[in-house]
């Protein structure tokens, strides 16, 4: 079970909602004075004053919708891992329940999915689309990539238990106070900085005596009730106090360019030439994988090599190619930047590689093949690239000689 839970909150405003400002500045037509006097040593003295007004004017907006990325984060321990679902179909409801629209993460990711007919609401892969929903992804860049400009991020921090031995009028009692404690945060959908905030612990009660015992099997289900009607209630007084201020204006976006290769995997550069004859090269040719898949922040974006526009700063970054082990790092995005990723073959696509490289074993430099033999050479070149390999041949000399490349 994972421990965050993803839902976008659209959150739509009643009368009194957070205010967006507008700066407006307007100048008025200069206005000039003219004064002339004579002085005491009998001069004419002209004095002309021009005056300019400028009105700077604020005008308060009320904002009418809220676009947030809600995460729901359980810190009280695993065994409360299988508690999340419930508690996000709660929360789901409880706002709901306020005049706010609720967009699940099922639809979200359903939505997303559908473009493979055979996928959509089918199982989920534990290292599928959700996975790299709620794991892959900083909660900041996703909520970027989903078009929210707020994130509301609520959390189980604690759930403990208390003990009590009542011995009153001769009734002895044990009552049990079950105590979880609830945080949460809006943070600017852009920058990440915090705009408000909320604690606030609920309580549920059971007794036990020699003749009356109480089942508490539905204790945290009831907490879990009440947390999700408090953050509700919090967050519509948030929103009536106009605590939520716009968000922060989006940076502009960078690019940056990624480029795929094997991993210490060379090839040399054989070339034959009008007259049949082999040619082998001091020199070894690189080799790429072919359309290797760039996903961002758990989304994929395109192929390499490739450029790519993201929001300067922190993204995770995965090139992956059917053959090889998938590449993935944490990158700090700036403009202009190049990468150069390396993939190692995993050992099955190793062992044909050598396979369908073996040709190029037999090979000696200055042969003389017949038209057949280099037929043969040129259609092993061809299938070796088919197979999903590029080899680099650029920058080899072609004056005299052609790769079989």
């Amino acid at each position: 079970m994972k421990n965050a839970l993803l839902l976008i909150l659209c959150l739509l405003g009643a009368s009194l909602l957070a205010q967006s400002v507008e700066h407006d500045t307007s100048v008025d037509p200069a206005r000039v004075e003219t004064r002339t006097y004579k002085t005491k040593d009998g001069r004419m003295v002209t004095e002309r004053v021009t005056t300019t007004r400028i009105k700077e004017t604020d005008t308060v907006t009320p904002v009418s919708h809220f676009k947030a990325a809600l995460f729901i984060n359980n810190r009280a321990g695993a065994k409360f891992d299988a508690a999340m679902a419930p508690f996000e179909d709660l929360v789901t409801g409880k706002v709901t329940d306020k005049g706010f629209e609720v967009l699940s993460r099922e639809v979200i990711t359903d939505s997303m999915r559908s473009f493979d007919s055979q996928v959509a609401s089918s199982r989920r892969d534990p290292n599928g689309l959700d996975a790299q929903l709620t794991e892959r992804s900083s909660a900041l860049r996703l909520a970027q990539g989903l078009g929210a400009d707020y994130l509301l991020v609520a959390s189980i921090t604690s759930i403990g238990t208390k003990e009590r031995a009542i011995d009153a009028y001769g009734v002895k009692m044990i009552t049990k106070d079950t105590t979880m404690r609830v945080s949460y945060k809006i943070l600017d959908g852009h920058t990440g900085g915090s705009i408000t905030a909320g604690t606030f612990a609920v309580t549920a009660s059971s007794r036990q005596s020699a003749n009356a015992v109480e089942k508490d099997d539905d204790v945290y289900n009831e907490l879990l009730d009440q947390a999700s009607t408090k953050i509700a209630d919090s967050l519509e007084t948030k929103v009536a106090d106009n605590r939520i201020r716009p968000p922060s204006e989006a940076p502009s976006a960078v690019r940056f360019t990624v480029k795929a290769e094997a991993a210490d995997l060379m090839i040399p550069d054989v070339r034959i030439g009008a007259d049949r004859t082999v040619s082998i090269s001091d020199n070894s040719l690189k080799v790429a994988p072919v359309a290797a898949t760039v996903e961002i922040d758990g989304v994929a974006v395109g192929t390499a090599p490739g450029s790519f526009s993201v929001a300067p700063g922190f993204h995770k970054l995965r090139v992956s190619r059917e053959g090889f082990v998938s590449w993935e790092r944490t990158i700090n995005a700036v403009d202009g930047q190049s990468l150069t990723v390396a993939l190692r073959l995993s050992e099955a696509q190793y062992q044909r590689w050598k396979d369908a490289t073996a040709f190029i074993n037999g090979l000696k430099n200055g042969a003389k093949l017949t038209d057949a033999q280099v037929k043969v050479l040129e259609g092993a070149g061809k299938m070796l690239e088919q197979s999903g390999f590029k080899v680099n041949t650029k920058d080899a000399p072609g004056a005299v000689y052609h790769s079989i490349f």
